[in-house]
């Protein structure tokens, strides 16, 4: 999924935790100045936010800019992304720059998700179990615990006892400095 966040009008600030100068849509704006404004701070679920790959700025109902999310900040009860607008070429970018709000619903709020074809070979990889799916995340549900188990089979004799003394070893030799 991605995050759309809808401009308001250009107005100017002081004080920004971003420190901007300017909020708002204007027009004739770079997708850089679109990114910069429309990147934060908006009242959104940081934790949500920050599974998202790409936000979608725009004004006056059309995208101005498209951006990948690195990350968030908080700036009291609200969310900045971290990351930077996407440049000409990018299948993402291409796709949805200078075209028509993709999120279509009828709500106020300025910040809405939606599904963009373009960005799912970005987002899904192969988990990480080795099982040859593919998912959003490290592993698909209760993948992570076969990962362990095999690994617990294979170094361990199939003993969590001796998995869990390694850990507790090897985290107790790491904190003393000790190799």
């Amino acid at each position: 999924m991605a995050i759309r966040l809808k401009l308001g009008s250009y107005e100017t600030v002081q004080n920004d935790p971003l420190d901007r100068t300017f909020l708002g849509y204007f027009p004739r704006m770079t997708e850089e100045e679109a990114w910069k404004a429309g990147r934060g701070v908006w009242r959104m679920n940081a934790d949500k936010a920050s599974r998202q790959r790409f936000a979608v700025i725009v004004g006056e109902g059309v995208v101005r800019a498209v951006g990948e999310i690195t990350g968030v900040s908080t700036h009291g009860d609200r969310v900045a992304l971290e990351g930077a607008a996407l440049v000409e070429g990018h299948p993402v970018r291409d796709a949805w720059i200078n075209q028509p709000d993709p999120v279509i619903n009828g709500s106020q709020n300025p910040v809405g998700y939606c599904e963009l074809p373009e960005e799912k070979p970005f987002i899904y990889r192969p988990c990480a179990c080795g099982c040859g799916d593919t998912t959003e995340r490290d592993f698909l549900p209760g993948h992570d615990v076969r990962a362990i188990q095999a690994r617990v089979r294979e170094h361990f004799g199939g003993s969590p006892l001796k998995f869990i003394q390694w850990v507790d070893g090897t985290l107790t030799d790491s904190a003393s400095g000790a190799r």
